[in-house]
């Protein structure tokens, strides 16, 4: 081939690359054109539908406070804590297997270095501690040693659970650990560790009435929180959402609140805004609550009860302040259970406390007249061949007036008038009952089940004489609650009401009262009852809370559970104070060997705490009533004097007291800062006199009589620590009194009730 030739086949191959390129770059720059210009805005839209969507968003619950201004149920985020403990092999620079020095064995290593797990892995059993208090930090030093070096773990390269329902709070500080987090585990299968649980502040108090997050006939709450569902939960909406690595989903900026004119739509389905759920306020005292809530449950563990309850309502309103259900469950412990509150959902056979019920349907019927003076007979009596002997516990035959058969709860008198004046007309008199007791569904507002009261027919004799002193009928707690709620009321019903109403913007809308009978009974009977009951308490089975601060109007009840077993339902209901009834109180405790007088303390402690509280009662002593208690002790009546009284105390804290009490102190020198009381001198008792207490040098000092606050810090104004046992007033303390002190010497005193 001649020179020319090889000359014009290099140009025809450089032409040839010449054409492709050209042809290359013609069609990348029609591409482009194409992509920009005539494609553009599909393909953008396209992309954009990729990465962009709207995401559900769920609403926030409301909030549940209570009727002093306490959250009590919120929504809180909570984790599932998990430690990467998987084992890696550890690789070089290209990307290949180490070994361990002079073997063949891989080198591995966890997402959590050895430097620091064992730096810092005492602090995150204290974390986990502080948020589980009964694990101790050993117990978590367990469990996480054995995940990282368990056998499993050195194989399986996954997770290890530590423990669920982590705080936020907890989990994150465990997070910034310097070096762990990588090792904590942020996403489980798919799906984020850190979620919403609804939380109940005040634990498992009055958590019947708040609501379990449980299924119940189609709601997904009992209690309050599955009544007011609609209202807390709010509306689900969606937001727009833009994609990111990994599969990601943050909201879009500047429309993660959409409002309804932001109503968009995606794959033909309307979407709405998110609305919050608004909160609600219950009627729960917390304060109230937690007092009724350990009276209760002490004193179901110290007659052995299976169950028990305590109600407290505000006579004019309804509204219920305290509603502890208390249940023994698998463990020992008395705590509050999903499906059962005792208050409501229980039926029992109430007992005596159903007397003042017969009475009122008595005092209703007008042909006949009961005059509170008029002699019944007590003690034991068969009223018919057909019926077995009725006996009262405690109480020899003879006649007593009612209001003294009401006061000794005689089963014998209310059998006798029931078979006087109803036997031969039982159905009218079942009438008369149903005119003023709530037999029917009191439709609370709280989710569970609430069962009918049920009554046995009254054909039989025994039947109808087991009805007149509380049996053969059941009962829940909450409607004998209602009942006597009534009589304090002047013989007004209302409904017991535990929402008080909802929080709409920063204003509160009330619920209003409702009222189930405007007259169960006329004033007039109401009032005579209500004298008949102030007889209970004061020289009747209900003599064990009497007092001399405020009158209390009330009535135990003792029903027997079983013939062959020695338990019985214990029960005390009444009003306070007696005089202008404010509130409502029921205990109630199921099978204990025991009498329903002994439900009356728990009454008191509860009564005693809303006197104390409630600065709108005014229930200090007069004058006159202490001038009349002294003369009556002067006439031979035993009893303490109406005035304070202390065994050694700080003078400052006593002139106070007396203050408060609108008493007279007579002066005492400030030359010693305590003070001792001294019998008082006038003729009415009405000046407290006090004398001054020096404490003895070098000595072990006196500390029978005083309470746990006074002589710890007697005690300790002498260089003495202390240690006590029990509560009350201080009976005995070793070493005993005027023992010579020596450096580092410790007393030790034991208390007993008052």
């Amino acid at each position: 081939m001649s020179k020319s030739d090889r000359i014009t086949t290099r140009a025809k191959a450089g032409m040839l690359f010449l054409i492709l390129v050209g042809g290359f770059g013609i069609a990348i720059l029609w591409s482009t054109i194409k992509v920009m210009w005539i494609d553009g805005d599909e393909l953008r839209k396209h992309a954009e539908d990729m990465t962009k969507d709207y995401m559900p968003v769920k609403a926030h619950r409301g909030n549940i406070y209570s009727s002093d201004g306490k959250i009590m149920a919120t929504t809180v985020p909570e984790c599932d804590l998990y430690f990467d403990f998987g084992r890696r092999p550890v690789l070089d620079k290209q990307g290949r297997i180490k070994y361990i020095e002079g073997t063949r064995d891989t080198l591995t290593s966890t997402a959590i270095a050895d430097s620091n797990y064992y730096k810092y892995i005492d602090t995150v059993c204290l974390i986990l501690h502080e948020a589980f208090p009964d694990s101790s930090v050993q117990v978590f030093r367990a469990i996480i040693d054995s995940a990282r070096y368990g056998v499993k773990q050195k194989k399986y390269r996954g997770c290890a659970r530590i423990k669920k329902h982590v705080p936020y709070s907890s989990w994150d500080r465990i997070c910034k650990l310097p070096g762990w987090r990588r090792g904590v585990v942020k996403y489980r299968d798919g799906e984020s560790v850190i979620h919403e649980r609804r939380f109940h502040t005040y634990g498992n108090m009055a958590e019947s009435t708040l609501g379990f997050a449980v299924p119940f006939q189609g709601k997904s709450h009992t209690g309050l929180e599955g009544y007011y569902d609609s209202i807390l939960s709010g509306r689900d909406g969606k937001v727009l959402c833009r994609r990111l690595t990994r599969g990601s989903w943050i909201p879009v900026r500047g429309r993660s609140n959409l409002t309804v004119s932001d109503s968009i739509v995606t794959d033909s389905v309307p979407g709405y805004p998110v609305i919050d759920g608004q909160s609600i306020v219950s009627t729960i005292d917390t304060r109230l609550q937690d007092i009724a809530h350990y009276s209760l449950e002490k004193a179901l563990l110290r007659y052995g009860s299976t169950a028990g309850c305590a109600i407290l309502m505000e006579v004019e309103t309804g509204n219920v302040l305290v509603c502890s259900s208390l249940i023994l469950d698998t463990t020992g412990r008395y705590k509050e259970m999903p499906y059962r509150n005792v208050a409501v959902t229980d039926l029992y056979e109430p007992g005596s406390i159903f007397k003042p019920v017969l009475l009122t349907a008595m005092y209703n019927d007008p042909s006949f007249t009961l005059d509170t003076a008029m002699l019944l007979p007590v003690g034991r009596k068969k009223f018919s061949n057909n019926s077995k002997m009725v006996e009262d516990h405690g109480i020899d035959n003879g006649q007593y007036p009612l209001w003294k058969a009401v006061a000794v709860s005689s089963n014998v008198a209310f059998c006798e008038l029931a078979w006087r004046y109803y036997n031969n007309r039982r159905d009218t008199l079942f009438a008369q009952v149903g005119r003023i007791y709530p037999f029917g569904l009191l439709n609370v507002d709280l989710v569970g089940t609430e069962y009918k009261s049920r009554t046995h027919p009254l054909t039989f004799d025994n039947d109808f004489l087991r009805f007149c002193y509380g049996y053969t009928s059941a009962v829940s707690p909450l409607r004998m609650a209602t009942f006597y709620n009534a009589l304090a009321n002047k013989g007004r019903m209302v409904k017991p009401r535990f929402c008080k109403g909802v929080i709409v913007g920063d204003e509160l809308e009330e619920i209003p009262v409702q009222v189930l009978n405007e007259h169960i009974c006329s004033e007039q009977t109401a009032l005579t009852l209500r004298d008949m009951l102030i007889g209970v308490v004061e020289g009747g089975t209900g003599d064990n809370i009497k007092n001399d601060t405020y009158t209390i109007a009330g009535k135990t009840g003792t029903a027997v559970t079983s013939p062959n077993a020695p338990t019985s339902n214990a029960t005390f209901v009444g009003f306070f104070p007696a005089d202008k009834p404010k509130y409502t109180c029921l205990v109630m405790m199921r099978d204990i060997k025991s009498f329903g007088r002994n439900a009356a303390p728990v009454f008191q402690n509860i009564a005693d705490c809303v006197v104390s509280l409630d600065k709108e009662l005014d229930c200090r002593p007069t004058m006159k009533k202490m001038a009349e208690l002294k003369q009556r002790q002067k006439n031979g009546n035993r009893m303490s004097y109406p005035l304070p009284t202390v065994s050694k105390a700080p003078q400052a804290e006593v002139r106070l007291v007396h203050k408060r009490l609108g008493l007279d102190y007579s002066n005492v020198t400030m030359l010693t800062p305590w003070c001792t009381f001294r019998e008082p001198v006038d003729s009415l008792g009405q000046k407290a006199e006090y004398v001054e207490y020096e404490i003895p040098r070098h000595q072990m000092p006196n500390c029978y009589g005083m309470t746990v606050k006074d002589a710890l810090l007697l005690c300790r104004s002498v260089g003495v620590d202390v240690s006590f046992e029990g509560y009350g007033k201080v009976v005995s303390q070793e070493p005993k009194a005027r023992t010579p002190i020596k450096k580092g010497a410790k007393v030790h005193l034991k208390l007993k009730p008052y």
